[in-house]
């Protein structure tokens, strides 16, 4: 592995900074389900039919909703509500610290989630002083990845040059176009906990889409980082 031309380092934060075993985002995934049920007056049956179809249609659920003209969501509130949620089972890692702080040129953390709750995230991971910048959903005018635009937004605004940037990412549909770009991509792969048999529909069983190109394909990011 010779990772000696990347000059920037671009991290997703669910699911990527930390593990799945977490339980972090399958808080915001029930806050989601809930929103859309009190939101339609629907049962939570179908809101998580809702929110898993927007999810696979538009990116995130929240562009699925602000797609529907009717819906007169209000963005802001619905991430206020979503990322309200407890962080107390994540803790700080030392050698994940270790493995970025050591890298060699400036790191970005590029979400779908908002700017607070990624600044909550790395706090509790002790991580928040080693970031340039944060590109969240508002930076990006609400369109999530793997929107290319938004990619093309990102790299406006933080001035770099795909070419010579690694991207970090459990999902593998949102690397597809960083690929396309230049970017050097890494997928991580994640056992995605089904402590609820939520994923029992067929259609939302890789709902993570986890079988794309990525030029690497890795299970423990500190072992990765050290080893570049």
């Amino acid at each position: 592995m010779n990772l000696s031309s990347i000059k920037t380092w671009v991290f997703d934060l669910d699911n990527t900074l930390y593990a799945p075993e977490e339980d972090i985002f399958s808080q915001i995934d029930k806050k989601m389900t809930s929103f859309i049920s009190n939101h339609y007056n629907i049962n939570s049956n179908d809101a998580f039919n809702i929110q898993k179809e927007h999810f696979l249609e538009y990116g995130t659920t929240l562009a699925g909703l602000m797609n529907d003209k009717d819906n007169n969501i209000d963005p802001d509130e619905f991430l206020r509500v979503v990322h309200d949620i407890d962080l107390q089972s994540l803790k700080s890692d030392p050698n994940l610290r270790k493995a970025i702080l050591n890298l060699s040129g400036p790191k970005f953390i590029f979400t779908n989630g908002t700017k607070r709750h990624a600044e909550n995230v790395l706090e509790k991971l002790g991580l928040d002083d080693l970031f340039e910048s944060i590109f969240d959903i508002k930076s990006a005018n609400y369109i999530p990845k793997p929107n290319i635009e938004t990619y093309n937004l990102f790299f406006q605004s933080t001035n770099i040059d795909p070419k010579s940037s690694i991207m970090f990412e459990d999902m593998g549909r949102n690397l597809i176009p960083a690929k396309e770009l230049g970017m050097t991509t890494v997928l991580i792969k994640r056992e995605i906990p089904n402590k609820h048999n939520i994923f029992q529909d067929k259609k939302y069983a890789d709902i993570w889409g986890q079988d794309v190109p990525a030029d690497y394909v890795i299970d423990d990011l500190v072992k990765f980082l050290n080893n570049n």
